[in-house]
């Protein structure tokens, strides 16, 4: 009779008894987009010129604090050597450098040094030429890399764009060479553009000291970096000067236009130090930090060690 019971209890189960019904499942959390780090690198022409040692710590210790700093990317402000025509400076950049290839992308930008006609006289919105640097810092070097996005002129890496996905948001990273022509201020215009969905993050070298505009960072203001509604961050170099300018762009958005630079020619400890920007995109922060690799040391005055508030995050497309 007990097996008869549980058979037939097995079969109301099967035939009869109605099943309460399932609890929907809730599709589980987005998980919250992570911090990233940027490393600047300013002016590094005395440190490719008589310290290179420094030079190298920093390359080495951005590689090196790659996963633990969660760094992104690299951008080089320019002014990468002090004398364009003298192959060991060069020699002392890309050793310098090597240690990002293959570990942390990175992009460099052009400076008046970097210029074949610069600094020793010149015109820099007719002189052009950067052969020096491009044969140092070509193309092909950058665009294999899966970010890359173009250049101009075609072939050389005179001006870039490379893009990448980072606490949730796709950036747009532009460098726009020294004092840029009125072509290539044009090109930029064009490429973020054709970009609209990205956040964009303009490297130039000379554009602002401290917190004013100069006549460049004045003309590109108003021919570029206004116009655009996804562009929030400016970084320069150039003056030995640090400042930060927040500005409403034409369309509302908030751009952080950002200078550091720590050149000097007689002494080695300023050269040794870059800037490491943290990305926070719950907090809508952007941290600042000043370090040298080389020293092992932070310079914490509230123009080298900061935080921006309030900054807003594009989600990506």
């Amino acid at each position: 009779m007990r097996a008869l019971t549980v058979a037939s209890t097995l079969s109301m189960v099967l035939t009869g008894c109605a099943q309460p019904a399932a609890t929907p499942q809730q599709a589980p959390a987005s998980p919250a987009p992570e911090k990233f780090s940027i490393a600047i690198f300013p002016d590094t022409q005395y440190a490719a010129d008589s310290y290179p040692e420094v030079f190298e710590a920093q390359g080495k210790w951005v590689a090196e604090n790659k996963e633990s700093r969660r760094i992104a990317y690299g951008i080089h402000t320019g002014d990468v050597v002090d004398e364009s025509d003298q192959e060991d400076q060069w020699s002392n950049a890309k050793k310098a450098m090597a240690p990002l290839d293959g570990t942390v992308p990175y992009i460099v930008g052009v400076g008046n040094h970097d210029m074949d006609a610069m600094p020793d006289g010149g015109d820099p919105k007719k002189d052009r030429d950067a052969d020096a640097f491009n044969e140092n810092f070509p193309v092909s070097k950058f665009s294999d890399l899966p970010s890359f996005g173009g250049s101009l002129p075609a072939g050389k890496n005179d001006n870039s764009f490379h893009t990448f996905r980072a606490g949730g948001t796709d950036w747009l990273v532009l460098t726009l060479k020294y004092a840029p022509t009125d072509e290539e201020i044009a090109w930029g215009n064009e490429v973020i553009s054709d970009h609209p969905r990205h956040q964009v993050m303009l490297a130039t070298h000379g554009y602002q000291k401290g917190t004013e505009k100069d006549k460049v960072g004045k003309q590109l203001w108003s021919e570029l970096v206004s116009k655009h509604k996804n562009i929030s961050f400016v970084f320069s170099g150039h003056y030995h000067t640090q400042g930060v300018i927040e500005e409403e762009g034409d369309q509302g958005n908030t751009v952080y236009q950002v200078q550091a630079d720590y050149q000097e020619s007689d002494e080695r400890d300023p050269n040794s130090y870059l800037r490491m920007m943290e990305f926070d995109p719950v907090a809508n922060t952007v941290s600042v930090q000043t370090y040298s690799p080389y020293l092992k040391k932070n310079l914490t005055d509230d123009e080298n060690q900061f935080t921006i508030d309030g900054v807003d995050f594009m989600p990506a497309a």
